[in-house]
């Protein structure tokens, strides 16, 4: 059994039985006026929860694809056991809750282990052996949803740590994706759409390049938050967890969420769907520009604050795809219908927002704009980040330059 915990709380308790996973919240969880539930599927309740709404909250906290088979290959896990996956690393997993066999609830020391420079590079060394950095430190139990090696670490004053016993990463240390030679300068690649994303006025998560020499993305948890002193947990849900399916129906074209559904899902659980409606707007718009065709519903996120309200958390996981040759163009999310985004004409914006419930009006002045603001801000930004003469960022201004285009006559006009 798992005891499954915020902070010092036990929450409740996951266990697997007959192959299926079940879940009960603990009685002092259910008492306490600052008591949450885990997800709009899961209220608060005495009664045991089993099956798939269980299995879709908890199996969305887990890595994904070849990470995954990897780490399960080299622990020997079995691959449909998320239970079994769970135990072995879920300690520190996204959002609010801790995941720790019963016997070690109790016992956590929290700690930080330094995780020097050195220790860094040596495990960015053993990438290439496939062997993922969540792995690599079998000790801990870390777990990141997600599809691209990273891990979670403490960061502060430009020194690293791991953490252990149950203490809360800051941070996520992203190193290039590989094998490099196909993915060139992807640790550029997100720091310059994540800082362009900030520059034109949209919420995105803080990111800076770390160089070890070799560059690595680290980005600031936004799940995460300092507190006289001590970095506590934020319970957030992505957009499959909030829509009930699994991490493997993530895109649209594999049953997940589309973008109707998303907009959904704000006006069904947003506290404010007016706000949430409008960067969620601008997500679908940037992301066109910029080329990003792996924007998909396990890269949208709410964030749960006071009294369960729920509040669309920053961007993350900004990326320009499309330069890269192997990788599909086709988006994750069609617009209007439409996958290719050298298709996407009038009429498909239009049937999006008739999809989404967006006035159209506003979506051309709203589009039309951050297209503008997007164009004017690639210099200032490719100059703070160094890269105003770097071959990666030229490939992109171009992009964004035709995808501008597109977009100006083919949502201005009829």
């Amino acid at each position: 059994m798992l005891q499954v915990l915020y902070g010092n709380e036990t929450v409740g308790q996951l266990w697997s039985e007959a192959r299926e996973l079940h879940f009960r919240y603990a009685h002092e969880w259910i008492s306490s006026r600052s008591a949450f539930p885990l997800s709009p599927h899961l209220p608060i309740s005495t009664q045991t929860w089993r099956g798939d709404e269980v299995l879709f909250f908890f199996s969305n906290l887990l890595p994904e694809g070849a990470v995954l088979d990897a780490i399960l290959k080299l622990k020997r896990l079995p691959r449909g056991d998320v239970y079994a996956q769970l135990a072995a690393f879920g300690e520190d997993a996204a959002g609010a809750f801790s995941l720790v066999p019963e016997d070690e609830g109790r016992q956590r020391q929290p700690a930080w282990q330094p995780y020097s420079v050195e220790d860094i590079r040596a495990d960015l060394e053993r990438l290439a052996d496939h062997l993922p950095l969540l792995f690599q430190h079998g000790e801990l139990r870390l777990s990141l949803a997600g599809a691209q090696d990273k891990i979670p670490v403490h960061y502060a004053d430009g020194q690293f740590q791991l953490p252990m016993g149950g203490a809360a990463s800051t941070h996520i240390l992203k190193p290039a994706i590989q094998p490099q030679k196909v993915f060139p300068d992807s640790v550029l690649n997100e720091a310059f759409c994540l800082h362009l994303a900030r520059h034109c006025g949209l919420a995105a998560v803080k990111a800076e390049v770390v160089r070890l020499p070799e560059p690595v993305l680290v980005v600031e948890r936004y799940d995460r938050r300092l507190q006289n002193g001590q970095v506590q947990r934020l319970h957030q849900l992505d957009f499959c967890q909030l829509a009930g399916v699994l991490p493997d129906q993530k895109y649209a074209k594999d049953g997940g969420p589309g973008l109707a559904d998303i907009f959904g899902l704000i006006d069904r659980y947003a506290a404010v769907p007016g706000r949430d409606r409008l960067q969620v707007l601008d997500w679908v718009v940037f992301n066109y520009l910029i080329g990003n065709a792996d924007a998909h519903a396990k890269n949208l996120a709410m964030l749960v604050g006071a009294g369960n309200r729920l509040q669309l958390a920053p961007l993350y996981d900004l990326l320009c795809t499309s330069v890269y040759p192997q990788l599909d163009t086709r988006m994750a999310m069609a617009i209007g219908g439409e996958y290719r985004p050298e298709w996407v004409q009038h009429r498909h914006w239009q049937r999006f927002a008739a999809e989404a419930s967006i006035n159209f009006s506003l979506l051309q002045k709203r589009g039309l704009a951050l297209g503008k603001r997007v164009l004017e801000g690639i210099p200032p930004v490719a100059t703070v980040l160094g890269a105003e003469y770097n071959p990666l960022i030229a490939s992109i201004t171009g992009l964004v330059g035709k995808r501008a285009g597109w977009l100006e006559s083919r949502l201005g006009n009829a």
